[in-house]
């Protein structure tokens, strides 16, 4: 039985799983002449860390923060053009700050109907998975939409 998705959702965090999530997104997306969404999420609790009390980011480093990746986002998508033959109506970039999961599946996935969501396996050992979760984990469970988990 062959799926033919029509608009794929692929999360990049700038790791190994990532990558290999991108790739076959790319893959999936070049051989259904589909819609490509990469997403990237900032996890605004990451960059809260606190001394004492304060705040140690400022708006200046967020902006910083958003600067660097939309800069790596349009290098991933010229770098996406230019080796995999896709068109630039099919590859779309975007960036947005929030909890992974709650972005991914509540706010992009519904917005942009996409079919299919494919994700890289995690890398995050046992003991801060059982901490902090991880995104690879609950998205299937959550998805309203097919899942294509990576692996190593």
């Amino acid at each position: 039985m062959t799926l033919n998705y029509q608009r794929i959702l692929v999360a990049v965090n700038k790791s190994a799983g990532a990558d290999r999530a991108l790739e076959k997104a790319v893959a999936t997306a070049k051989r259904n002449h589909a819609r490509l969404d990469i997403l990237r999420v900032i996890d605004i609790n990451s960059l809260q860390y606190k001394a004492g009390g304060q705040t140690v980011i400022d708006g200046q480093g967020i902006y910083d923060i958003e600067q660097s990746n939309e800069e790596f986002l349009t290098e991933l998508r010229e770098k996406i053009l230019r080796n995999d033959g896709l068109d630039p109506e099919q590859v779309f970039v975007h960036l947005r700050f929030g909890n992974p999961r709650t972005v991914i599946l509540d706010d992009f996935q519904p917005e942009y109907h996409n079919d299919l969501l494919v994700i890289g396996g995690t890398e995050m050992s046992l003991f801060k998975r059982m901490l902090a979760g991880s995104v690879t984990s609950y998205v299937p469970r959550a998805a309203q939409c097919d899942v294509l988990i990576t692996k190593k």
